[in-house]
């Protein structure tokens, strides 16, 4: 496979891959419990902070930051659409 047709690949996997949280609150609407919404997260933040070092070659700071951003993005697209309903009282 030529280069950039594998990183068009990868960023494709690493899309479909990342957005735990808001396929969570797709899947689930308003009843997504607290340890999915906990798991979720982390596996956001570590699923693209790899990504972001494997297929980037970024430092181990850089990776997590990305993955912050990242992670912080799809926390902010789930909370819109019910996922964050088991933080309220």
């Amino acid at each position: 496979m030529k280069r950039p047709l594998q990183r068009l690949v990868i960023a494709a996997v690493l899309v479909e891959l990342t957005g735990c949280v808001t396929g969570a609150a797709i899947a689930k609407p308003h009843k997504v419990s607290l340890p999915l919404l906990i798991g979720a997260t982390v596996a956001d933040l570590v699923v693209t902070s790899l990504l972001a070092s494997q297929v980037q070659n970024y430092s181990l700071g850089a990776s997590l930051a990305t993955g912050t951003a990242v992670t912080a993005a799809d926390v902010g697209i789930g909370c819109v659409l019910g996922a964050c309903s088991s933080l309220r009282p």
